[in-house]
């Protein structure tokens, strides 16, 4: 049988592909390709448009050539990724620390797209949007098959204009229709900054954007002039992000000229150290740093410095162990995150986690702490550190995990239904004084158990399980009075309430004395720069 061509398009594709091609040979550095490489491309491309002609269902040349792309990023390490126009995009609104759209906080809650909190000054926050709307439609479109993504790429747009929502709100009949103008609304990375307790700061830090530095600058000249003297700084479940700003968070702590990081890779531009430069507020005082399973990357440069210079205290679990190096290279408006190098601390320890088993790693099955490497790993003062993938904290404390049918509660957003039902009985002009004042009585709780059964949430022998536990009746407590801040004062009112049984967070509080001697050991002796980092792109692991 004769096979039919399209010669023109083929061409279009041979195109796409070689300009994919071209544009990244010139970012990375104009190398002349072989005769060879030039034919393995022709032959992709040909192969991408036999299959755009052949294929029984019609498929854009983009899916199919970015699929692809991702397949072969696959076959080198877990964190190199091909970020199509869309994500992209989303990264650099989250890089940039800011983005255009109405200021709302979204998930699905039983189905629908609910709002969980409006932010403070924001678009949404002025038309009086509140925590517990739904999201029914968007410019006339029912919400219920669209994914969070599509939502979120719909409500955002260009400064200026006008999105149309229809908002099913409980308490009222008929749908209300907001017209809501966009404007630029700031991603905040230090997500909460309070006093803990007198003299104790606390700062949470959810990623490193370009505002991350000048936040926690802020944060830190707010809290002093509140008192504080000690500061916990709370980087678990943060991914990273930005190394730079992961440079000046550092910098915040470390003394000028200190070591943060060094990369170390196969090419002469990879090899870099990278120190404290002196700039911006700093803090002098006892420092608590506490870490998880999901703090990653730049939160890790940060830990590993603040460990290996013997500035503060590390509490928590093993990190992530996230510590190569992604490029971001920008070929007209999709991105290649290539990995092009490690991450080391100012020991020599290499921040990155064996990825041998992909499936492990994915699910850090073997996040426990590193086995001693044959290289030796001191401190300053000569402590001994692990290596061999992640921050090994000088406290292991795991987070305490909640009794089973109080995760179920939360994972149906028990209390958050409950809670919306409780705020919708409070007049509007003292809303926010009756839910600081509220709390969970034992009529509350009888309410709340109502609630449960009727919804079927738990059956029965799990329900008194639950009632007869002291403990989990005090999570369920808890949890109900947090989201009724979170509704109706805001998420730091909710918050500071969650925390109250957080375990990780108290075994800082009880470190604190440690990092006080810490401290005073670190003023004392007055210490230099030290140059034990300098050799760690002479050292480093092999993983």
């Amino acid at each position: 049988m004769s096979r039919l061509r399209r010669p023109s398009f083929a061409a279009v594709v041979t195109v796409l592909i070689l300009g994919l091609a071209a544009a990244a040979g010139a970012l990375f550095g104009e190398r002349s390709r072989t005769a060879s490489e030039h034919a393995v491309v022709s032959h992709a491309a040909e192969i991408v448009s036999t299959m755009l002609e052949w294929l029984p269902d019609q498929e854009q040349a983009s899916t199919l050539i970015y699929d692809g792309i991702d397949g072969m990023l696959e076959k080198l390490d877990p964190h190199s990724n091909f970020l199509d126009p869309s994500s992209f995009s989303r990264m650099r609104d989250r890089q940039q620390g800011a983005f255009f759209g109405i200021g709302i906080i979204i998930s699905r809650r039983a189905g629908q797209v609910t709002v969980i909190a409006p932010m403070a000054g924001t678009p949404a926050a002025r038309k009086g949007l509140r925590a517990g709307d739904v999201i029914a439609a968007i410019e006339g479109e029912p919400t219920d098959q669209m994914s969070l993504d599509d939502v979120v790429d719909r409500v955002r747009g260009p400064e200026g204009t006008v999105v149309n929502l229809s908002i099913v709100r409980p308490g009222l009949k008929k749908p209300l229709e907001v017209a809501i103008t966009r404007a630029r609304i700031p991603t905040n990375s230090v997500r909460y900054a309070f006093m803990l307790q007198p003299e104790i700061g606390y700062v949470r830090l959810s990623e490193f954007s370009a505002t991350s530095s000048a936040e926690i600058h802020a944060a830190v000249h707010r809290l002093e002039s509140q008192g504080m003297r000690s500061l916990i700084l709370d980087l678990r479940d943060n991914p990273g992000g930005s190394l730079d700003a992961a440079i000046g968070v550092s910098d915040t702590f470390l003394r000028p000229g200190q070591l943060i990081v060094s990369t170390r890779g196969r090419t002469e531009d990879s090899i870099s150290t990278l120190r404290a430069p002196g700039r911006g507020e700093h803090f002098d005082g006892p420092l608590v740093i506490i870490v998880n399973t999901g703090t990653a990357s730049a939160a890790e440069i940060v830990s590993g410095a603040v460990q290996d210079h013997d500035r503060g205290v590390l509490v928590g679990e093993v990190t992530w162990g996230k510590g190569l190096v992604q490029t971001v290279f920008t070929i007209r408006d999709v991105g290649l995150a290539l990995t092009t190098a490690r991450y080391y601390t100012p020991s020599g320890r290499c921040i990155q986690r064996d990825y041998h088993s992909f499936l492990d790693y994915i699910t850090h099955r073997n996040g426990k702490p590193a086995p001693d490497t044959p290289a030796a790993y001191h401190t300053d003062d000569g402590r001994p550190v692990r290596g061999g993938g992640g921050i090994t904290p000088d406290v292991i404390v795991k987070a305490r995990v909640v009794a089973e049918p109080v995760a179920r509660l939360y994972g149906q957003s028990a209390f958050f239904r409950f809670a919306i039902n409780v705020v919708k009985g409070f007049p509007d002009a003292d809303r926010r004084q009756r839910a600081t004042e509220f709390v969970a009585t034992s009529a509350v709780l009888d309410h709340f158990w109502s609630f449960v059964k009727s919804e079927k949430l738990l059956d029965e022998t799990m329900l008194n399980n639950l009632r007869s536990d002291a403990q989990a009746v005090d999570d369920v407590s808890r949890a109900i009075r947090t989201e009724v801040l979170n509704s109706a004062v805001g998420l730091e009112a909710g918050y500071r309430v969650a925390i109250q049984g957080d375990n990780q967070i108290a075994a800082a509080v009880d470190q604190l004395p440690e990092a006080k001697k810490m401290w005073a050991a670190w003023e004392a002796e007055g210490k230099k720069p030290s140059d034990a980092g300098d050799k760690a792109g002479e050292q480093g692991g092999s993983n």
